[in-house]
């Protein structure tokens, strides 16, 4: 008994996802209130209404349910559940929601999953599939970005040496000491082409 009790209360907690945050119903609203003086005039203006209905109706269906049974997607039309089992891997999509494609059929369009909450989808999931924690995926997304950052760096300084005319755009930058010494004034670049022996930076 005391087992059983200390399974249940290791068991993660299901995530939930949505489509689309519920406070895009206060847009939703302010479209109905907006279609309220043509749709009252009575008759088929009526089913203007219908419009943001529906939208309304997606907005708060439309979500994904990660627990440690499965996979479990709603829509307005009803829900689709795919256990682990059946699961052969996720098919990431960039910037688009994550697809789950299991052994046999369609793949499964997880509403709501993007790159980022994999991290979340593995801990609900009481480690069936390998994904990186929310911690970890954002110190992936801090590395990233600081790449990205020194590729930005990078750039300008091949801009700023090809503006001057000492190296052209495809040199390579082997440290920011040599890159400082490429921008340096034409002065510079003269004595270290005048010295015997030495041969200027940027040329072949």
């Amino acid at each position: 008994m005391a087992d059983q009790q200390a399974a249940t209360t290791a068991e993660p907690a299901p995530a939930t996802f949505r489509a689309v945050p519920s406070v895009a119903l206060v847009a939703v609203a302010f479209l109905a209130l907006c279609l309220s003086p043509i749709a009252f005039q009575g008759g088929a203006w009526f089913l203007l209404f219908l419009g943001p209905l529906a939208v309304a109706a997606w907005v708060l269906l439309g979500r994904t349910r990660v627990d440690t049974a499965g996979l479990h997607v709603r829509g307005i039309t009803g829900t689709r559940s795919l256990p682990w089992e059946q699961v052969a891997t996720l098919r990431l999509s960039g910037k688009r929601w994550v697809h789950a494609v299991p052994e046999q059929g369609a793949e499964l369009e997880l509403r709501g999953v993007r790159i980022r909450d994999l991290g979340r989808v593995g801990e609900a999931s009481g480690g069936r599939i390998s994904a990186p924690t929310p911690a970890e995926a954002e110190a992936a997304a801090e590395h990233a970005r600081e790449l990205e950052a020194a590729r930005l760096r990078i750039a300008k300084l091949k801009e700023q040496r090809g503006a001057g005319g000492e190296a052209g755009p495809d040199d390579a930058l082997p440290d920011d000491a040599a890159a400082e010494t490429a921008v340096g004034s034409p002065e510079s670049a003269d004595d270290d082409e005048s010295a015997p022996g030495r041969r200027p930076e940027g040329r072949a």
